[in-house]
């Protein structure tokens, strides 16, 4: 549960129905109308027996009850407030978390068989996940693998084992998308895949290294904070060229041996700008705990904007004084006063 403080006295009072203040306008009409069927019952009092006989007749004025009449009013008076729904300050709000989902995404493109990691870029990778995957065990998971295009591998999920069995880790694995490493749609598939609901906690994380070549960073970063998505992105690969493997040997364009590098700029800037965060695959450690700070984070940033999307209703303290009134005007009444 998360809990909101309450500001009481952090905003001017306000009305959910202020039409309904109009009726606070019978109070004193109350007061005068009470006053004159007072003062009419003593002038027929007064023709029917001279005042100057009321004493020896055992006749006395009518009781004013002037304290119990005006108590009466402020009741009528606080009615009216509390119907017109009084609102200030913001209350406690007691709101459930909602579910935690994290959504991967793994670069599948052929820079990622190069072995400047062990096994390879694509097998060190599928080693942190499964190991995130399974630290996390309450935690819903969803895989999107991505090249020259991107797609749903398998949508969210409680079923580990499920995810586990589908993470591809070695170029044996049959991938079936286009070559290249492109962001053109990575993010708009990866919030396809998360629930679109306001107090769930959702976190997406990319394993690639870098060298994007479509360089729609903008779109992919305007696209993530529409979904409240914040980004961890994990370079996979080091600072030394090393050579690309194909099918039958390193790949070769135009006479030369095509090399690669872990390219950060965009990595960083896309984990930066969503709210993430951006570390090498070799310096990660165990992902699971900044994984679940992030979610705690975005769960509670969504309560809290919720929370505090009104003020809190104080009807009640109208009607607290309401009943604290008539208890006393009845028994003002009683002794006539």
């Amino acid at each position: 549960m998360e809990s909101f403080p309450d500001n009481r006295w952090g905003r001017i009072m306000q009305f959910q129905r202020p039409w309904m203040i109009v009726f606070a306008f019978i109070g004193p009409l109350y007061w005068w109308l009470r006053l004159k069927w007072l003062r009419d019952d003593e002038k027929r009092l007064r023709r029917f027996v001279r005042p100057i006989l009321w004493e020896r007749m055992g006749i006395s004025s009518p009781a004013q009850h002037k304290v119990s009449r005006i108590l009466l009013s402020i009741v009528i008076i606080f009615l009216a407030l509390a119907a017109a729904g009084p609102v200030w300050g913001t209350s406690s709000a007691y709101i459930p978390d909602g579910g935690e989902n994290v959504v991967i995404a793994l670069d599948v493109s052929r820079s990622m068989w190069s072995d400047d990691e062990a096994p390879t870029r694509l097998g060190r990778a599928a080693v942190e996940i499964r190991r995130l995957i399974r630290s996390m065990p309450g935690t819903r998971f969803s895989l999107v693998l991505f090249s020259g295009h991107s797609r749903l591998a398998v949508p969210i999920t409680l079923d580990s084992d499920f995810i586990l069995d589908r993470i591809p880790s070695s170029s044996f694995d049959e991938i079936s998308l286009p070559s290249g490493t492109a962001l053109s749609n990575l993010v708009d598939v990866m919030a396809t895949a998360l629930p679109d609901m306001d107090m769930e906690g959702q976190v997406g994380i990319i394993f690639s290294d870098g060298g994007f070549h479509d360089y729609s960073i903008n779109q992919a970063i305007e696209q993530a904070l529409s979904r409240r998505m914040a980004l961890i992105t994990v370079g996979t690969g080091g600072d030394t060229p090393v050579t690309i493997p194909g099918d039958t040997g390193p790949i070769i364009w135009d006479g030369d041996t095509v090399k690669t590098v872990l390219e950060e700029q965009l990595l960083q800037e896309l984990a930066i700008e969503t709210g993430g965060f951006y570390t090498r695959i070799s310096e990660a450690g165990d992902l699971s705990q900044p994984v679940g700070e992030l979610l705690r984070r975005s769960s509670s940033q969504a309560d809290a904007d919720i929370a505090g999307a009104a003020g809190a209703r104080r009807y009640q303290y109208f009607l607290g004084a309401v009943l604290l009134l008539i208890m006393i005007s009845f028994i003002l009444e009683r002794r006539k006063a």
